[in-house]
């Protein structure tokens, strides 16, 4: 029974985590692999609802400008000698609204809107970061993929030739020199093929990692890379006739440049703030209370406050208010009060210099900013421009060698040229071949960063 159960479990666990559940999963563009990285990874998309969910919050942050409520309930009593016991009972209630203070309670509200916004700037800026290393992965895996598609037919071919020249070698048609040569240039193509192979497999495991798959995940590129590589190549596309509307919008898209303005932002409404610290606090507040000796309490008396605060005056802090109480329709009261309390801010006129200064920095920063992005859009255009140059020539290049290697083949059938001379052609087309798909790959991972940066098709 033992024996069943132990057979029962290996089963189960072959079953479960045999290398053919990991299915093949096909990716025709950089944009595929985008979209599975974004769907496992689940630490960014908390992060990225924690930024929202901030931006929300500061939104709804309407405390500053609601009143103030206030509720107390008391109940004493009092021990004398001469009058005997005394007790007193009272319920205060108040509301209290801030009607005016020189505009700082709403400024601080879009400075903490401004401030959450500028943190979801900052996580949108390493998303962007994130995906610029799965698309430049991708573009490593599939580049590594041709190379390793092109030794495998260099092999394929080599070895057949290797396999004539051994028939040969025994019946003595050639020397035993050539048929060394012969299996040295094999040797050679095959273990190019090998390490072309090994990269590969190296890179898929990489790219599974950045998209948040498991490594034995077997990964398919499109059915025809190569040929839409070339194909994407031999496209003429006047990129520089857009030099203004990509600039334009990558400085609508750019979180670096937002990030920047809502810095710039934040200094001006700093230095707003810190300048009507002058200005008062206007605030009103009204109660009612009871009082007696049992409940219920009669003897209702109402009071009406009005206090000027100066509590961010940098010279003085000071309160200033006046009350009147008014009991049974009588005004029976009316108070003035002054309180000053605080240290004076003997650095004030300095930092207010600075704000200044911080403001013109900022704005400064920002421009600078869009400037470096019309200069990386202009050298990304021509890097894009200059790579398809590359690729269409040694795409042509490539064209010629093939025909020549086509053409070698057949003298080789007559004998006319030796084994030794064509591996070594065939080595050569092999790696002219591999310097185009390496120019076609660059090409298409250049556009595909100038579509992410601009939000525009090319």
């Amino acid at each position: 029974m033992r024996k069943i159960i132990f057979a029962l479990a290996a089963l189960a666990f072959e079953t479960f985590f045999s290398p053919a559940l990991f299915a093949d999963i096909t990716l025709r563009s950089a944009d595929d692999a985008l979209q599975i990285a974004m769907a496992n990874d689940k630490e960014f998309k908390v992060r990225r609802q924690y930024a929202e969910e901030e931006v929300r919050l500061a939104k709804r942050s309407l405390a500053p400008f609601l009143p103030e409520f206030d509720f107390a309930i008391s109940d004493s009593a009092y021990a004398k000698k001469t009058d005997g016991d005394y007790k007193k009972k009272s319920i205060e209630a108040g509301v209290t609204q801030k009607i005016f203070n020189g505009g700082k309670s709403l400024l601080e509200y879009k400075m903490q809107k401004e401030k959450s916004l500028y943190n979801f700037l900052e996580v949108q800026e390493e998303e962007k970061a994130r995906r610029n290393k799965i698309v430049q992965g991708y573009y490593d895996a599939l580049l590594a993929k041709l190379k390793a598609d092109v030794m495998a037919g260099a092999l394929e071919n080599a070895g057949d030739v290797l396999l004539i020249a051994q028939i040969e070698e025994a019946q003595g048609m050639i020397s035993k020199t050539d048929f060394l040569e012969s299996q040295i240039r094999f040797g050679q193509i095959k273990a190019q093929e090998k390490n072309a192979r090994a990269e590969f497999m190296d890179l898929c495991r990489s790219l599974n990692e950045l998209m948040g798959l498991d490594a034995r995940v077997s990964l398919c590129f499109g059915h025809d890379a190569e040929g839409e590589l070339m194909e994407s190549a031999a496209l003429e596309k006047d990129l520089n006739a857009r030099l203004l509307e990509f600039s334009t919008k990558a400085a609508q898209s750019s979180v670096e440049l937002k990030k920047a303005r809502a810095r710039a932002e934040w200094e001006k409404r700093l230095r707003s703030l810190q300048a009507r610290s002058f200005l008062p606090s206007v605030s009103v507040r009204a109660g009612f209370s009871f009082d007696g000796r049992d409940y219920p309490l009669t003897e209702p008396s109402y009071s009406f406050k009005v206090i000027l605060g100066f509590d961010n005056n940098p010279w003085l802090p000071a309160s200033v208010s006046r009350s009147a109480g008014v009991q049974k329709g009588n005004l029976v009261s009316v108070a003035d009060s002054i309180s000053a309390r605080g240290i004076i801010n003997t650095s004030w006129t300095s930092q207010m210099k600075l704000q200044k200064i911080g403001v013109e920095k900022s704005r400064l920063d920002a421009e600078k900013v869009r400037r470096e992005i019309e200069s990386k859009v202009f050298r990304l255009v021509q890097s894009v421009e200059s790579a398809r140059q590359n690729a269409l020539l040694s795409l042509k290049t490539a064209r010629l060698k093939e025909q020549k290697l086509m053409l070698l083949k057949i003298q080789l059938e007559q004998g006319s040229v030796t084994k030794t001379n064509y591996l070594e052609n065939l080595s050569e087309f092999a790696a002219q071949k591999i310097d185009c798909l390496q120019s076609a790959v660059e090409a298409a991972a250049l556009e595909k960063e100038l579509e992410d940066l601009t939000s525009c098709k090319i």
